[in-house]
């Protein structure tokens, strides 16, 4: 063989090689068109076998309490009380009056607000009876005997009751239940109210007590037997109330 055919066959193998080897290189993909900004390369450490080291969380201004609060419910509403129903309290004078009550009154109420109770009174009380003669009973207090003895004679001036007029046996009268000379203050009477009610009243010196019985009807003898039930003296006195020993 010359060396022309021998040089043109080593190129033309070198050309085939070449070409072998060209077809073998795969094309690159088309690149894909950026729909958005690329994100931001990751700055993360790599992993590491090595746990990481425990945050402590900041701590918050008030502790958790370990034990859990109860819900509280807060109370309802109450409604502001009728003043009317509710009892009032009893001053020492009203007391030291319920406190002498003998016998037939009950409910006893301070009078302090009642039309009844006379000016110069220094406490009163008012109550009901369990007889059925009388409607209500009334205990004043005063200062002396001539506050009292004002008070009564006033009452007494203002019915049309004549002083040492009588018995309440016998109407509308008014006089002393003991013996004495000039004024005795231990004094009683009885009239009929403009409503057609029974009255009597009487006065306990001594204790500066006034008595006033409100009758359910108009027999004004009943009601002063009722204030002297049970007297053991002669001439003695009502026996509704007595001193607090």
């Amino acid at each position: 063989m010359s060396r022309f055919v021998l040089a043109a066959s080593l190129v033309s193998a070198i050309a085939v090689a070449a070409c072998g080897a060209n077809a073998a290189e795969p094309s690159p993909p088309p690149s894909a068109s950026p729909v958005g900004p690329s994100a931001a390369p990751s700055l993360a450490p790599p992993p590491s076998d090595a746990p990481e080291p425990s945050v402590s969380p900041e701590p918050t201004s008030e502790p958790p309490d370990a034990t859990p609060r109860p819900r509280v419910t807060p109370p309802p509403a109450t409604p502001e009380p009728d003043m009317a129903e509710v009892p009032e309290d009893f001053t020492p004078a009203e007391q030291y009056l319920l406190d002498g009550v003998l016998r037939g009154a009950i409910d006893c109420e301070p009078a302090g607000g009642s039309d009844d109770l006379p000016r110069e009174a220094i406490a009163g009380i008012e109550c009901a009876s369990d007889d059925s003669d009388v409607f209500r009973i009334g205990f004043y207090l005063f200062g002396n005997d001539d506050d009292m003895l004002d008070a009564y004679f006033f009452r007494m001036n203002a019915e049309g009751v004549a002083k040492d007029s009588g018995s309440c046996r016998d109407g509308e009268h008014e006089s002393a239940y003991t013996p004495g000379e000039e004024l005795v203050p231990a004094r009683h009477g009885c009239f009929i109210n403009d409503d057609g009610a029974a009255n009597y009243r009487a006065t306990l010196p001594g204790v500066h007590v006034y008595i006033g019985i409100y009758g359910t009807g108009d027999d004004m003898i009943a009601l002063e037997d009722f204030a002297w039930l049970g007297n053991p003296d002669t001439p003695g006195n009502p026996t509704l109330w007595g001193s607090p020993s």
